[in-house]
C-alpha cells in the first residue's frame, strides 16, 4: 500500500511539473547585466554605469526592440561584482514585456544602494554571472524559457 501511494505521489509530481513546463512563458532572451563596482570605480563612474543601464531600459527604442522579438519579452537580472567573494544580485530576474516593466526595472537599478567596493576579480564576476544564468527561472522553475542567453560584463 505504501509503495502504491509513493508511486501515485511521484506520478502526480511528474504531471504537475510537466503542466508547469508547458505553461512556462517564452522569452526571447535571458540577459545578465554584470557591473564592476570595485575600488577602481569611483562614485562618478559608478553612477554613470547605473544611469546608463537605467536609461537603456527607459529608452523607447530598446523597449520596441524587446517587443519586436518573437515572444515580445525578455528576462533580465542586474548584478554587481568586485572581489573574488564580492558579488551581489541588485535586481533579480525580471520579465520585461512592456513600458511599465522596463521602467520599473530601470528604477530599481537606480534606487539600489552600492553594496561594496572591493578589489577587482573579473573571473569572480563572470562566474557569478554564469551562476545567475544557471539559476534563472528557466532552470529553477521553468517560468522563463529563453531562446538565447547573454551576459554583459561591464569593466
Amino acid at each position: 500500500m505504501r509503495a502504491l501511494r509513493t508511486i501515485g505521489i511521484a506520478a502526480l509530481t511528474v504531471v504537475i511539473a510537466s503542466s508547469f513546463a508547458r505553461a512556462a512563458e517564452r522569452v526571447d532572451l535571458l540577459l545578465v547585466l554584470a557591473a564592476d563596482i570595485s575600488r577602481s570605480m569611483d562614485e562618478a563612474k559608478f553612477q554613470l554605469q547605473r544611469s546608463g543601464y537605467a536609461a537603456a531600459f527607459s529608452n523607447p527604442q530598446v523597449i520596441e526592440a524587446i517587443r519586436a522579438g518573437p515572444s515580445g519579452r525578455i528576462a533580465v537580472t542586474f548584478i554587481e561584482w568586485s572581489g573574488p567573494l564580492s558579488q551581489q544580485i541588485v535586481v533579480d530576474w525580471t520579465l520585461i514585456n512592456n513600458d511599465r516593466m522596463a521602467h520599473e526595472f530601470s528604477d530599481r537599478i537606480v534606487e539600489a544602494p552600492r553594496a561594496f567596493a572591493d578589489s577587482t576579480s573579473i573571473s569572480g564576476g563572470i562566474a557569478f554571472a554564469m551562476a545567475q544564468l544557471e539559476r534563472a527561472p528557466i532552470a529553477a522553475s521553468s517560468t522563463f524559457r529563453g531562446t538565447a542567453t547573454t551576459m554583459v560584463v561591464a569593466p
